[in-house]
């Protein structure tokens, strides 16, 4: 029991230190020798837990990538239980495009939002808008598959997969770069729900859908 503690202890310890590290000097300028030093702990003894430092931060950034989307798969999920071809543009705006759980979440956790959004140089991370992108896009053909399932959309509409790509990273590229401005909750809120609006239209159209004045 006491070795099993002392193995969790040391976990916990190098976890933090971690942390620590990367918001003091980012992900790229920390070395394992910081981190164990830190964590008064060996690089013998990191290893034992975690591969690399890239594991060390992806164990870090992960219960919060959880978080962030499984409440945005229940969003959806919700949305398209109450979907019919007479609410599919508010749907679009208010469920597809809508970020205020995300948004939420990420203000709730201040910490790895700033690890997540500022200190991730040099590692995948540092790439957020293209893995936002590659996220979203996977949940945007699903939903236009029930909609075509439903008959909200022609059967016959069909996508270019790259064309897709970029009209997703035109929104959530955008939203990244909202949240890197670091605004308070509030504000970027609002910014965020202004690009909903200005892009619903343009969704729409492409998907051959009404517009709504």
């Amino acid at each position: 029991m006491a070795t099993s503690h002392s193995k969790q202890t040391t976990h916990d310890l190098l976890l933090q230190a971690g942390l620590t590290s990367f918001l003091d000097h980012g992900y790229e300028q920390t070395t394992l020798r910081e981190i164990c030093r830190t964590a008064h702990r060996t690089t013998g003894a990191f290893y034992q837990h975690f591969a690399s430092k890239a594991a060390l931060l992806d164990e870090l950034l992960d219960p919060l990538l959880h978080q962030l989307t499984t409440a945005y798969d229940q969003q959806l999920a919700a949305g398209l239980a109450r979907l019919t071809s007479t609410n599919a543009a508010a749907f679009w705006q208010e469920t597809v495009l809508n970020l205020d759980q995300i948004i939420s979440t990420l203000y709730a956790n201040e910490q790895l939002k700033r690890l997540l959004l500022f200190r991730t140089d040099g590692s995948r991370y540092d790439q957020l808008a293209e893995l936002a992108t590659q996220y979203f896009t996977t949940q945007i053909i699903h939903v236009i598959s029930v909609m075509q399932e439903r008959g909200i959309i022609k059967i016959t509409f069909q996508f270019n997969y790259q064309e897709l790509h970029f009209h997703v990273f035109a929104f959530y590229a955008t939203v990244c770069d909202i949240l890197k401005h670091d605004y308070p909750q509030p504000e970027t809120l609002v910014l965020s729900h202004n690009l909903e609006r200005f892009f619903t239209p343009s969704w729409l159209k492409w998907l051959g859908l009404p517009v709504q004045n």
